[in-house]
C-alpha cells in the first residue's frame, strides 16, 4: 500500500510536473528517480549520445509517495558530514551551517600522524584534524551545541582510515583510543563516528578497536557510530557491527540500491531498524566511481540536473556522465531513510544554493529531526 505521510505543507512543497524530456530522460530518471537500474557501467550511455539539458515546466519535482514496507520512524535522524579542504577552517562557516532538523554534525577526519616505520607504543597518537586549529573546532562546535546537535568526531576516513589501522595492526588500540580519548573531551565532542573503509585490514584487530572504544567512550556517556557499507561487511566481525550505536551506510546511489541496503543491514544483518542511517549524496560519479563532481558543480554545469540523475555531453569534465540524486530522488530517498534511523549526507558544502538545495529537500520531507534528541536517541 502507498502511503503519503508527509504534512499537507511538504506535499504542497512538492508540486507534481509534467516533463517534457530528451529522449534519454526515462532512463536517467530511471536510475533512481522511479527505482531503476543498478549503478553499472552498461547502463551508462557514451557522453555523446547523452544531452546535457532537460526542460520541464518550473517548480520543484514531487516524487511518487514511497510504497511503505515501514511505519515512519517519529524521532529520524539526520547526520551531516562537514569535511574542509585544505586552506579552508571550520571558524569561517560556523555562522553559516544551516543546523534545521539536524541531530548529529560529523566532523571529517580525525586522525594521528603516520608512523615512520613500524607504529610502536613510543609513536605519536595525537590526534587532529588536519587544518583546524583550536579555535576552529570550538567555534564549530559551540555554534552545532547552540543548536541542540550533537558533534560527533569522524576518525579514519577513506585513506585516512590507515593512520588508525597502522595501530591496532600491531596491537596497540588500547592505547590509540587513550589518545582519542583526550582529544574529544579537549574539544567536547559527543562522541565518534568510526570509519574504516580498507576491508583488507578489518577482521579481528579491528574488532579489538571497536571493544576498546565503546569501553572507553559509553561510560563516559558518549555515542559510537560507524560508517559501514555492505562491501565491508564480510571483513567486519558480527560482534562489532552490533556495538555502535547505530550506523550510517554509505549507499549514495540509486533508489533500490538505498533500499537494498537498508534491507540488508535490517533483514541479513539483523540490526534493529531505527539504528540504520540511509546515506544519501551531495555529489555525483562516474560509472566507474574513477571521478567525482559535487551536486553543486553538476547544477552549475547542467542547470536542469536537479530534475534527473544522470548527466553528461556538457562542459564538465569533458562531458562525462554523472549518476546522482537529483530532487524528486533525493524527497524518495528521506523519505525511505525515514522509516529506518534517519538520513545521513556526505557532504554539507556539496549541495547547490535554492531553489536547488538537496539539504531543503530532505528537510522538507524528514519528520522532525530534533525529536531525535528528545526521544532520548543516540
Amino acid at each position: 500500500m502507498s502511503v503519503d505521510h508527509r504534512a499537507p505543507e511538504q506535499q504542497r512543497y512538492c508540486r507534481r510536473s509534467s516533463l517534457t524530456v530528451v529522449a534519454w530522460t526515462a532512463l536517467a530518471v530511471g536510475l533512481g528517480g522511479c527505482g531503476g537500474a543498478k549503478k553499472t557501467a552498461a547502463a551508462v550511455p557514451p557522453p555523446a549520445a547523452i544531452a546535457p539539458l532537460v526542460t520541464a515546466s518550473s517548480g520543484p519535482l514531487c516524487p511518487s509517495p514511497v510504497t511503505q514496507a515501514f511505519p515512519p520512524n517519529p524521532s529520524p535522524r539526520l547526520v551531516e558530514y562537514f569535511f574542509l579542504d585544505k586552506g579552508k577552517h571550520y571558524a569561517d562557516y560556523a555562522n553559516q551551517i544551516n543546523f534545521t532538523k539536524m541531530t548529529h554534525l560529523n566532523l571529517a577526519f580525525g586522525t594521528p600522524s603516520k608512523c615512520d616505520g613500524i607504529c610502536t607504543a613510543s609513536s605519536d597518537m595525537t590526534f587532529s584534524i588536519e587544518g583546524q586549529n583550536d579555535a576552529d573546532i570550538a567555534a564549530i562546535v559551540t555554534a552545532a551545541h547552540a543548536a541542540g546537535v550533537k558533534v560527533i568526531l569522524s576518525v579514519g576516513g577513506g585513506g585516512g582510515d590507515q593512520r588508525i589501522i597502522q595501530f591496532y595492526n600491531v596491537g596497540l588500540s588500547n592505547q590509540l583510543v587513550e589518545s582519542l580519548d583526550k582529544f574529544v573531551a579537549a574539544h567536547g565532542f559527543d562522541g565518534i563516528d568510526l570509519d574504516i573503509e580498507d576491508p583488507s585490514n578489518m577482521g579481528a584487530p579491528f574488532g579489538t578497536l571497536v571493544n576498546a572504544l565503546v569501553a572507553k567512550f559509553h561510560p563516559e556517556g558518549k555515542i559510537v557510530t560507524a560508517a559501514v557499507a555492505k562491501y565491508l561487511q564480510g571483513s567486519m566481525p558480527d560482534a562489532s557491527l552490533r556495538q555502535f550505536d547505530f550506523i550510517n551506510v554509505m549507499t549514495y546511489s540509486s533508489y533500490d540500491e538505498a533500499l537494498s541496503s537498508l534491507q540488508y543491514y535490517s533483514v541479513d544483518e539483523k540490526i534493529a531498524r531505527d539504528k540504520i542511517v540511509l546515506g544519501v549524496p551531495f555529489f555525483g560519479s562516474t560509472a566507474d566511481d574513477s571521478k567525482e563532481e559535487s551536486y553543486q558543480a553538476i547544477l552549475a554545469a547542467y542547470p536542469n540536473a536537479w530534475k534527473v540523475d544522470l548527466v553528461g555531453g556538457g562542459p564538465l569534465d569533458g562531458g562525462q556522465a554523472f549518476r546522482y540524486a537529483g530532487e524528486a530522488t533525493m524527497a524518495r530517498e528521506t523519505l525511505l531513510g525515514e522509516q529506518y534511523g534517519g538520513v545521513m549526507l556526505w557532504s554539507i558544502l556539496g549541495d547547490a544554493a535554492a531553489p536547488h538545495s538537496l539539504l531543503t529537500i530532505i528537510q522538507n520531507n524528514l519528520n522532525t529531526g530534533h525529536a531525535a534528541q528528545a526521544a532520548g536517541n543516540p
